[in-house]
């Protein structure tokens, strides 16, 4: 037997049994008996009483309403005797007035009479209106209303009198000068003031009176209809008390019957237990009983449960397996027990507690780090691997916000965007994220959110984080095998290249015939397994994103046929011409060598397809906002059942035609992928029989006639200061030195050319005489007076005069170097210009960093007697020692050396003034920033040794800082 025991505080309500009832509808009756309507009785007294009191309520109203009434009629009385009295007073100084008036213009007794009655009625008005207003007026007002008018009555007596000594015309100026109507408007002012606020008074009386009638309409109004409403309820009380006291009888019947279905209805048995703990089945099932373990745990539980206690439950299980659950509560004669059979609800409880302990084994056995956040930022669950990252247990973490956390700073950044996700977005995903654990131990994790959606509709956050610590140190690895297998293979090949080709070459010398044929099949079988380790090294970096591209804008028509000039030799092995169409041209963004390796392999993909004899078409055209590269053969097509897999990995579409015409099949799995990289897309078409055409479109970045770019001295590149105002010459000029690598600057007047000749990187001025006429002498002497320009090298545009010497602008304080006729020579121009920007004598330096002794004797080869001297240097601080030593006109940078990364030396490089040219020669091809003294990039295997030897000749002979400055300091 397993016996549990428990206090609840919540009980189900339940009808009282039946003994109860019956008791209770005993007395309930007793009371009905005796005196069920005595409280209706007295609710009844109340109101009748209530409406009395209303009805008294309503009569003393009404009384105090009649005496605000005859107030109010008062006031009303006194204010018009008041108005009449001014009435009366202004009408009887109107008579004063006229009597005066009629006997000044007619002499005539007769009109006196008015005069007299009204000052007889001015002596009583004025008393009367005394009487009425009394205090209501201050003295003030009194004494200017009686001033006034005694002033009005004098005028009028002395206008009379002289008007009887004086006669008519003395008595009628009297009359017009004394100011009598004036004193007549004063009064009728004073005595207009206080009839206005008697009649404002009067307004102010007449709404009070209406708000006190109108409340006494709104007082009897709802006065009687609440003593109405009470004198009915009273009776309607009367009445409900007659039928609930016939009522009360029957309810108290039909009550044992109402709980007795109750209780059948509930499927629990109800027991109730006398003092002695003997039971008694209330419930319906007469054949039920107790079973003997809950009896024991019941009876032992009974003298615990007091009446004040809360509800006392327990649990019991029998032998047979069965659980019971029992839930007590005390009554006044003993206790009442609900019983039920529990087993299911334990069978599930315990199932529900085993799934939930097996999910929480199956989520904390995983090394991934799991978590779930609420909408409150709190920590709803997290498995061991979570909360061991800041060295805690999911307790500890669960049930908490990041910030109650001592590992908040550790587990921060795994905690971004759960904002978003509470907020509607279905998902997140980062594929790294650092974090460094509790041990100070990096770690890079990839992480998966996604919305928990709770029935009661809240919305939660899972995470999932992998460790991907050691995919990410596994991709370090093979980022450093791949850069260490590019060095090793690519430069042993290069020196062997190199040599091979210079020995195929002929200049170690004529070779026998004999093994001249053993050294070509050395030669071509080498330039195989370059492009083989090209291939499998470029389709390995594209695959892990580890090549990167230095973009230029240039123009996409030069590219393309540079790219058809650099593959006419392979197309001349298969008997195949290749032809450049006439088409559009523009400015695309693009790498150039990876340009150059797309157009490789589109061009030897299409000549290894041609037939012997055939012809590769090759177009560009504007088309969709970009430009549009179509490389067409007219070879057999590509197969139908191979066109899916075109650009896949090693795929070929004939396998027994693989070793006659060469390739891995790398070569358009690459060639798609550098043309995306380069925002691009790539497309074929093809017809059995007829050949394919493959297209290239790349975005246009600039139209070749847009506007150049302005006349500035910002770029570091040295340059030409040219001084004069034709602007055909000047685009003349400039477009000449363009093209041999030289800049030009335009001075309008010689204050600007001064400006423009203030930076180190202005190297010569060209002054057009047409333009300066007479005055190139006085510029020329200006600028030899100042020291830096001393020895400024200066060239003349225009007619050479008959004795230059006697014109006195050769030589001397002036110092011309060359005159240049018109129109302007390109070739003349060229040489002038590289002649006066370098000084013949001087040799050119030239540092090559490489740590492979090969490739340097290879280079010095290729570069002897070429007019420079090459300094070697195996490593990064032998570099710095030669850097030191002296100034280089061009740098060969090998990025892989022993000490360190190749690319340290090029920002001391770039800081020098002007920046020293740098030419990388290296296998790595990746990951390397910008820089401006960095003008070409070369990968070894790649490009030939030869095609370096070239570069450099060409930078030197083109690049206007080799040799253009003089030895500076400071």
């Amino acid at each position: 037997m397993s016996i549990r025991s428990h206090r609840s505080g919540a009980f189900t309500a339940v009808a009282p049994p039946p003994w109860q009832d019956r008791a209770a509808g005993g007395r309930a009756g007793d009371r009905g008996k005796r005196g069920v309507g005595k409280p209706r009785i007295r609710l009844h007294n109340i109101g009748f009483g209530l409406a009395l009191l209303v009805i008294l309520l309503l009569l003393a109203q009404a009384r105090r309403t009649q005496e605000d009434l005859l107030r109010s009629n008062q006031a009303f009385s006194r204010s018009a005797e008041v108005l009449t009295t001014v009435q009366d007073t202004l009408s009887a100084l109107q008579d004063v007035e006229t009597g005066m008036r009629g006997y000044v213009i007619t002499g005539t007794d007769a009109f006196l009479q008015p005069y007299h009655d009204g000052n007889r009625r001015l002596v009583e008005g004025r008393a009367r209106l005394r009487q009425l207003v009394g205090n209501q007026r201050d003295a003030a007002w009194w004494s200017r209303t009686n001033h006034d008018i005694d002033e009005r009555l004098r005028l009028a007596k002395v206008n009379v009198d002289l008007r009887r000594r004086a006669g008519l015309e003395a008595a009628s100026q009297s009359v017009a000068q004394a100011g009598g109507k004036e004193a007549m408007d004063r009064v009728r002012s004073l005595l207009g003031e206080l009839e206005a606020a008697e009649r404002e008074r009067m307004i102010v009386e007449g709404r009070a009176v209406e708000r006190r009638v109108a409340e006494f309409r709104r007082w009897t109004t709802w006065g009687t209809a609440v003593a109405l409403v009470l004198l009915a309820a009273a009776l309607l009380s009367v009445h409900r008390s007659l039928v609930q006291r016939r009522q009360a009888l029957h309810l108290a019947r039909a009550g044992e019957a109402r709980q007795r279905a109750i209780l059948d209805a509930i499927p629990d048995l109800l027991w109730q237990f006398d003092t002695n703990g003997n039971p008694r089945l209330l419930s319906s099932d007469y054949g039920a009983t107790l079973p003997p373990a809950l009896l024991v745990a019941i009876r032992s539980a009974l003298p615990h449960v007091q009446a004040d206690s809360a509800v006392h439950t327990l649990t019991a299980q029998e032998a047979s397996g069965q659980v019971f659950e029992a839930r007590l509560v005390a009554i006044d004669d003993g206790h009442l027990a609900i019983v039920r059979e529990v087993t299911e609800f334990i069978v599930q409880e315990r199932a529900l507690r085993d799934q939930h302990d097996f999910l929480r084994a199956i989520v904390d056995s995983d090394e991934s780090l799991v978590f779930v956040r609420s909408a409150g930022g709190r920590f709803t669950l997290c498995n061991i691997a979570f909360a061991a990252t800041m060295g805690l247990t999911p307790s500890q973490v669960e049930g908490r916000r990041p910030s109650d956390l001592a590992g908040q700073r550790i587990i921060e950044p795994l905690l971004q965007a759960d904002d978003a996700l509470l907020q509607g977005e279905d998902e997140w995903r980062a594929d790294r994220v650092r974090i460094v654990d509790v041990r100070e131990q990096e770690r890079w994790m990839q992480v998966l959110k996604r919305p928990l959606v709770r029935s009661d509709g809240q919305r939660q956050v899972l995470t999932v984080v992998i460790d991907v610590s050691a995919q990410q140190r596994m991709e370090r690895m093979k980022d450093e095998f791949i850069s260490t297998i590019s060095h090793e293979l690519r430069t042993p090949l290069t020196s062997i290249r190199g040599a091979l080709g210079l020995v195929v070459g002929g200049t170690a010398g004529e070779l026998p015939d004999s093994v001249r044929p053993l050294l070509e099949i050395a030669h071509k079988n080498t330039e195989r397994l370059v492009r083989l380790i090209n291939d499998i090294l470029d389709i390995e970096k594209l695959q892990w994103g580890g090549l990167s591209l230095q973009t230029h804008r240039l123009p996409l028509r030069a590219m393309v046929a540079q790219s058809i000039d650099q593959i006419a030799t392979y197309a001349r092995e298969f008997e195949v011409t290749v032809e450049f169409g006439p088409g559009d041209d523009g400015v695309v963004e693009v790498d150039v060598d990876r340009f150059a390796q797309v157009m490789a392999n589109l061009l030897s993909n299409a000549i290894k397809h041609s037939h012997a004899g055939g012809v590769v078409e090759v177009s560009v055209t504007r088309r969709d906002g970009g430009l549009q590269i179509d490389v067409r053969d007219h070879g057999e097509g590509i197969p139908e059942n191979f066109r899916p897999r075109v650009f896949e990995r090693f795929a070929q579409a004939d396998a027994s035609d693989v070793r006659r015409r060469g390739g891995t099949g790398l070569g358009l799995a690459i060639t798609q992928s550098l043309v995306e990289k380069m925002s691009g897309r790539i497309g074929f078409e093809t017809e059995t029989g007829q050949g394919t055409r493959f297209f290239v479109w790349l975005p246009e970045a600039m139209r070749l006639n847009d506007p150049a770019p302005s006349n500035t001295a910002d770029d570091l590149t040295p340059y030409v200061v040219l001084l004069q105002d034709e602007s055909a010459l000047a685009d003349e000029l400039a477009r000449v030195l363009r093209e041999h690598g030289y800049r030009t600057l335009l001075a309008n007047d010689i204050t600007r050319a001064r400006e423009l000749l203030q930076s180190p990187n202005a190297k010569a001025l060209a002054i057009d005489l047409g333009s300066a006429g007479t005055s190139a002498r006085g510029v020329l002497r200006e600028l030899r007076s100042e020291p830096e320009f001393r020895s400024l090298p200066v060239l003349l545009l225009g007619i050479r005069p008959p004795s230059v010497d006697s014109d006195g602008l050769r030589g001397g304080a002036v110092g011309v170097v060359d005159w240049l006729g018109k129109p302007l020579d390109p070739e003349q121009v060229a040489e002038t210009v590289r002649t006066t920007l370098r000084d013949p004598s001087r040799r050119f330096e030239v540092l090559h960093v490489e740590d492979d002794e090969d490739v340097c004797e290879l280079l010095r080869a290729l570069l002897q007697g070429h007019g420079l001297n090459l300094h070697a240097a195996g490593s990064l601080a032998q570099a710095r020692e030669q850097l030191s030593q002296r100034r280089h006109d061009l740098v060969i940078l090998d990025l892989k050396l022993p000490d360190g990364d190749g690319s340290e030396l090029l920002e001391e490089l770039a800081r020098a003034r002007p920046p020293t040219p740098v030419i990388i020669f290296s296998a790595q091809d990746g990951g390397l920033a910008e820089s401006r003294a960095v003008l070409r990039r070369l990968v070894k295997s790649r490009h030939h040794a030869r095609e370096l030897a070239t570069l450099i000749l060409d930078t030197l002979r083109h690049w206007p800082a080799g040799g253009a400055q003089k030895e500076e300091t400071g």
